[in-house]
This record gives C-alpha cells, sequence and structure tokens, in this order.
C-alpha cells in the first residue's frame, strides 16, 4: 500500500477528509458536490466504505441521512453509467492486419487486451483478456454447411500468426481454452474475458471485418469448382491446407502436354491413368458411384510415377502433396477422400496397411460407399457427415481383390496387373512432373459439355461396352466414365488417339468373374477333385460323402462342406440357394437343399452336386443383376 493511500485511510480514521474534518460538516455542506465525486475517487474499498459510514453517521447525527442517501445513490448510479459509456475505444496495436477497428470498452495496446471496470462496492478494477495482441480479422461462410468460422490473428514471438476455428469455440469459455495448443495465451482464468471481446469486436465491426465464403474441401459446388473460384477462401484442417494449396500451375503446359502424348503412346496403363484422373470430376454429374482403379505388380514397374503424372493434371503430384501414402488409418483416409471430395485419391503402396484390414474388401466397400460414419466433436456436438464422389487410384505389388471378394467388391474395382513398366523413364519423368503441372485440369473443367450432352454420350459409350464385352453394369457404368473423360480430354487437350474399348476391355471383369455364387461352385468342383479320395470307399481317413459316377454325381456331407466353404471366404447361406436355381445341386422330394442318406453306409445330411449340370433357366447374369438402361440415374 502506498504513502498516499495509507495517508488517506489515517485521515479518515482521525475524522478529516480533503474538504475539512467531518465533525464541522454541516446539513448543508454534507450534501455539497465536492464531498460525493471524492468518495467515488478513493480506488480502496477498505477506505472508501470508511469514510461513507463516517458520513452517514454525521448525516444521521444532523437529520439529513435521507437526503445523503439518495445523493449517495445518484451519485453511484451516474459513476457505474460513466464506465458503461466508455465504449468508443479503437484497436492501437501496431500495424494490425485491420485498421481503426473498435473495441468499445476493451483498451487494446501492444502489452494486451483489458478492460476497466467496477468491482464489488463500485471499486474501479482492470480485467485482462489477453496479455498479446489479438483481434478478429475475417469471417468465412462455409458454402456446404452454412456454418460459420472466424480467422483469428494473434501478434507473438515478434510476428502477427492466424488461426481459422468454428465460431463455437470462440463463443464458449471452456472451448475457447483449446487455442492455447495454437499458442494463444488462454486459460480458464481469462477463458471468459477473451470471449466476450472477441464478440464485442465482431459485433461492433460487422462492416469492417470482411466476410468471405468459403469451403473445406475440393471439388463441385453447384456450378462452381474449387479451387478454381477467386473469392472462395479454404476454411478445412490445417493437415490439409498445403494440398489445396498444391492446385496450382507451374512450369511449361505445352511440354507437358507432349511428355504425356509419348506416355500415352507408350503405355496404355498410364493413358488409363491420366483418363481417370480427368474421370474423378465426372462422377457427380453422370450419378456414378466412386470406384477403384488399382494398378498392381512389381516393383520398379513405375507404378507410383505413372500416379505422380496422373496427378500433374491438377497440380503438385510430389508424394505427399497430392500423391499419398495408404500408410493411414481408416479416419484418416476417410477425411481425405472428403477433402478432395471430387478430384481423384491418389494414393500409393496399398500393402502397407495390409495389416490393418481382414481384407481389403473392407476397405473398397467402405471407400466406395462415399459417406463417413458419423463422428462427435472433441468439444461437443456432432460432424456434418462427410461425403465423397471421387474415384480412387490405387497402386500396390499385389491384386486388391481376392478370388473370394464378393461380387459387390468386385464390381467396384478396375484392377490392371503391370505386367511391362508403366513409364519407360521414370525418373524423367517424375523429375519432369515435379515442374510442370497443373494448367490440364483447370482447362479440362472449364470445357466440360453441358450435363445433358455429356449424359447422352455417357449412355452411348456404356450401352456399347456392354454389347461388346460380358461385364457387369457396374464395371462399365465406371469405365464409360474413364472413356467419355478421355474423349473429351483427348479432343481438348492431347490431340492425339483416345482410348477405345478394344483397348480396356481386358481390364473389365466378367459378370460370370463378379458373380460369387459361380466363383463358389467353381471352387467347389476343384475341391471335390482335389478330394476325390473322400468321396470314395477307403480305408485310410475320412468319407465325406460319395462319388456317384455314373450319374456324374458327387454326395457331400452338408457340415463338412459348409464348414470348408466358410474357410474359403464363401458364405454357404448365400450361394446354395443359388445353386438350386442353376440345377448346379439337386433338391430332395421336399424341397430342400440336403438329402437324408447314405454314404457307404453312413447316414447324414449330404448335398447332392450335379458335376455337369443342366442349362438353367435363370442365367448367372440374372441372379444378382440385371442390365437395365432404364435404371441409369438420368
Amino acid at each position: 500500500m502506498n504513502q498516499e493511500l495509507e495517508l488517506s485511510e489515517q485521515l479518515i480514521d482521525e475524522g478529516f477528509t480533503p474538504f475539512g474534518e467531518i465533525e464541522e460538516l454541516t446539513k448543508e455542506t454534507i450534501l455539497d458536490k465536492e464531498i460525493f465525486e471524492h468518495i467515488f475517487s478513493i480506488d480502496n474499498q477498505i477506505a472508501r466504505t470508511t469514510l461513507i459510514v463516517k458520513l452517514q453517521e454525521k448525516a444521521r447525527e444532523l437529520g439529513n441521512i435521507r437526503s445523503f442517501d439518495k445523493l449517495l445513490k445518484a451519485y453511484q448510479t451516474e459513476f457505474a453509467q460513466r464506465y458503461k459509456q466508455q465504449g468508443s475505444n479503437t484497436i492501437q496495436f501496431t500495424q494490425p492486419p485491420i485498421e481503426n477497428l473498435k473495441c468499445g470498452k476493451w483498451e487494446c495496446q501492444d502489452t494486451g487486451v483489458v478492460k476497466n471496470t467496477l468491482g464489488a462496492g463500485m471499486i474501479p478494477q482492470t480485467i485482462v483478456a489477453c496479455t498479446h495482441p489479438i483481434l478478429p480479422v475475417e469471417r468465412l461462410i462455409n458454402v456446404d454447411s452454412e456454418t460459420e468460422k472466424i480467422k483469428l490473428a494473434f501478434f507473438k514471438d515478434n510476428k502477427w500468426q492466424y488461426i481459422t476455428i468454428e465460431r463455437s469455440m470462440v463463443a464458449n469459455k471452456s472451448n475457447i481454452i483449446q487455442l492455447s495448443d495454437r499458442g494463444i495465451e488462454v486459460n480458464s482464468e481469462n477463458a471468459k474475458d477473451l470471449v466476450s471481446y472477441i464478440a464485442d469486436v465482431v459485433s461492433l465491426n460487422a462492416k469492417e471485418i470482411p466476410v468471405c465464403r468459403s469451403t473445406d474441401r475440393l471439388g463441385w459446388i453447384n456450378e462452381e469448382f474449387a479451387p478454381y473460384v477467386s473469392d472462395l477462401k479454404y476454411d478445412g484442417d490445417v493437415a490439409f491446407k498445403d494440398v489445396y494449396a498444391s492446385f496450382k500451375e507451374n512450369g511449361d503446359y505445352e511440354e507437358w502436354k507432349e511428355l504425356c502424348r509419348n506416355v500415352r503412346k507408350e503405355s496404355k496403363i498410364a493413358h488409363l491413368l491420366i483418363a481417370s484422373s480427368f474421370a474423378s470430376t465426372l462422377n457427380s454429374i453422370l450419378g456414378v458411384l466412386p470406384f477403384v482403379v488399382h494398378i498392381w505388380g512389381g516393383t520398379g514397374a513405375g507404378k507410383t510415377v505413372g500416379l505422380m503424372l496422373a496427378m500433374s493434371v491438377w497440380g503438385n503430384p510430389e508424394v505427399g502433396k497430392l500423391v499419398r501414402t495408404l500408410n493411414a488409418t481408416q479416419v484418416a483416409l476417410a477425411r481425405y477422400a472428403a477433402f478432395v471430395h471430387d478430384i481423384p485419391f491418389a494414393g500409393d503402396e496399398l500393402q502397407t496397411i495390409k495389416s490393418r484390414w481382414d481384407s481389403f474388401d473392407n476397405l473398397v466397400m467402405y471407400l466406395t460407399e462415399g459417406v463417413d460414419r458419423g463422428r462427435g466433436k472433441a468439444y461437443g456436438g456432432i460432424e456434418i457427415l462427410k461425403e465423397w464422389n471421387c474415384c480412387f487410384l490405387f497402386t500396390g505389388e499385389e491384386p486388391i481383390t481376392k478370388a473370394t471378394s464378393g461380387g459387390g467388391v468386385k464390381n467396384r474395382v478396375i484392377e490392371v496387373e503391370a505386367t511391362e513398366k508403366v513409364i519407360q523413364d521414370g525418373n524423367y519423368v517424375s523429375n519432369f512432373v515435379r515442374k510442370n503441372y497443373g494448367y490440364a485440369g483447370k482447362e479440362f473443367i472449364s470445357n466440360i459439355p453441358k450435363q445433358e450432352e455429356l449424359q447422352q454420350r455417357y449412355r452411348d459409350i456404356f450401352r456399347e461396352i456392354l454389347d461388346k464385352t460380358d461385364t457387369t453394369d457396374k464395371q462399365a457404368m465406371a469405365m464409360a466414365t474413364i472413356l467419355l473423360a478421355d474423349e473429351i480430354s483427348t479432343d481438348l487437350i492431347f490431340k492425339d488417339e483416345k482410348l477405345t474399348i478394344e483397348d480396356v476391355s481386358k481390364w473389365l471383369t466378367s459378370a460370370k468373374e463378379v458373380d460369387v455364387s459361380s466363383r463358389a461352385y467353381e471352387w467347389t468342383m476343384n475341391w471335390i477333385s482335389q478330394n476325390i479320395n473322400r468321396f470314395k470307399e477307403n480305408d485310410n481317413g475320412e468319407i465325406w460323402g460319395k462319388y456317384i459316377e455314373s450319374e456324374d454325381i458327387c454326395l457331400v456331407n452338408k457340415s463338412v462342406y459348409s464348414e470348408a466353404l466358410n474357410k474359403a471366404g464363401f458364405d454357404y447361406s448365400a450361394v446354395i440357394r443359388i445353386f438350386a436355381d442353376r440345377n448346379q445341386i439337386e433338391k430332395n422330394s421336399q424341397g430342400r437343399f440336403t438329402h437324408a442318406t447314405k454314404a457307404f453306409g453312413v447316414r447324414a445330411n449330404y448335398i447332392k452336386f450335379r458335376l455337369e449340370p443342366e442349362k438353367s433357366d435363370i442365367a448367372y447374369e440374372d441372379s444378382y443383376e440385371q442390365s437395365d438402361l432404364e435404371d441409369l440415374p438420368f
């Protein structure tokens, strides 16, 4: 306590005030304005209260205590109002990102953000919202969710730094504490005041703080395509900020086109990758579901370089930029897919995540569904459900599907084995596309034909694929999209030879290969052949049934068969009925799939397989999917 305050308290205790002794006050002078102004000039609550009590005792003695208390209350109101009216301050930070912002009652200096207010007993006190400069500089309205984010600037470590966060984070004292992880000095003591300060500055500067449209992803936004929209800003995950910035032009476009022409001429696989890169942006227009193009083969085939060339269509294809490693969790893969949205997801080295999945079937189905599962936010609420409609360009050293993969998985993957080099001079091409990229994607988006024309041409290609191959509808949909994109990009950009159905037919899975029950029956015939001794009378082991050569029939123990079938990756219940529909098994007299009979004297339930089934009235294609152009999405 300083000497001035000690003297003030001593004088009050002894009955003195700066305007004379209290005992000498009269009925008139005790109500003097100077007395009340002096009362509220005292910052120390004890000293002020002591003086008020002594003056009230004197006023009671003089018989005008009611008048004194009324004036005291009036001066208290005036004093409080005087603080409330202190709202014309402006931010005084040195070289702030935005000049002349109003901050109301807050005082914004380079030493921090403070506010003088009245505490208990009408005593002035200083509230510290932040110990360094900080201010809102931009409001961002997301075009998808219509939610608002705010961009904060704060001065620390001798430089202005920026962070974009959701409004809800700076609207709650519990949430705003998380900004301490980003370097802002906020804790449980000043959190409430920092929330109040930011809210005041935003409301006082509705016209001064710019409002911008924003997005947290790439791809189609109504008729526009991010990032090729000048007034659209990125407000998404910081982890993808560098990727968003990688979508730009660099180097020589004409030299890039010439390189692509040479590569397309040398390698149909590289040509397919480039076409698939363009095709990803057509999925949403055509109503095609996401699909996978997987290039697999031994090391040194140039698969990664081919992926880089395909992604140089859009921007910097460096691994870690537009080409990503697949060594990531399911959540990370989904978030990145939602971020690229309509632009291809380029994932290298599929085998790096083999240990994380029982099989790649689950990964394929998850990614090609095009929608993530719901998740809660770290600081409350539920995240907006993420969606995507891109195609996935993957590379690896092994196939992504297996013989036991479900039909849904087979349908969603165009699988290409790289028996020859995808890129002949991988070192040269990889170095070239690191310096020359990003022009073709922008030109392609700017010149996409009108929707009606695009859809009609797609239908024509789709129908032609089904006429010339024995593939499925979904495989034809994916390949028609790729061929359509290749046709547009060839006419617009490359001016060379486009891919034909004959070029790509070898990569289309046939309807029989997609059909699970057909593959299960083929596996069954091989299994019976490999274990034929188990179906003949012998003294050397188990008997699993009976092979009746004269009738070309094999009785198979139902329990043994269902166990072996499930181990091979097929589901017994899913295929047995289709076997019956195709006359591949013979039903009993009650219409059941098993026969209670004897095989070499052993009674059990047996499935009676026809080793050369009669032609079924139901073709295998019809058992899972019909080719019907009327079911197309347009």
